[in-house]
């Protein structure tokens, strides 16, 4: 192979890289929650305005609705999603949902209303599903 084959190669290399990078940041964008403020802050962000820093807040809302929805799929109730297939594991559901509990506990001072509520159930529902799936 010639030296002007490799670069071409490795260019090529590079390109389906940074078009893979794209892709998983695209597909990040779609799954990370919204920031509070559509709207406007959507419209600045298109003009290549500068974006708002992530709040922590927001942060702590997508890890508890990322660690709920471990700890359901670990009491056995919900398959997974990579491989569509149920595993009940109650010592990491325990964990899951003692961690969503402290995050919950955490994020309660900018709740209120409804959300709050919203919470408060979630957790109810997590443990006492706990409880079933561990007899």
């Amino acid at each position: 192979m010639t030296s002007e084959q490799e670069e071409a190669k490795r260019e090529k290399g590079e390109e389906t890289k940074g078009a893979q990078l794209q892709e998983e940041g695209e597909a990040a964008k779609e799954t990370a929650p919204p920031s509070g403020g559509a709207g406007k802050e959507g419209e600045e962000a298109q003009k290549g305005e500068p974006r708002q820093p992530v709040d922590v807040f927001t942060v702590l809302r997508f890890c508890i609705s990322q660690l709920a929805a471990a700890a359901w799929q670990k009491m056995g109730l919900q398959a997974d999603p990579l491989t569509n297939e149920i595993h009940k594991d109650i010592e990491q559901a325990r964990v899951a949902i003692d961690c969503t509990a402290a995050l919950v506990e955490k994020l309660k001072p900018k709740l209120e209303g409804q959300e709050l509520r919203d919470y408060e159930s979630l957790l109810t529902d997590l443990r006492l599903n706990f409880l079933n799936q561990s007899k």
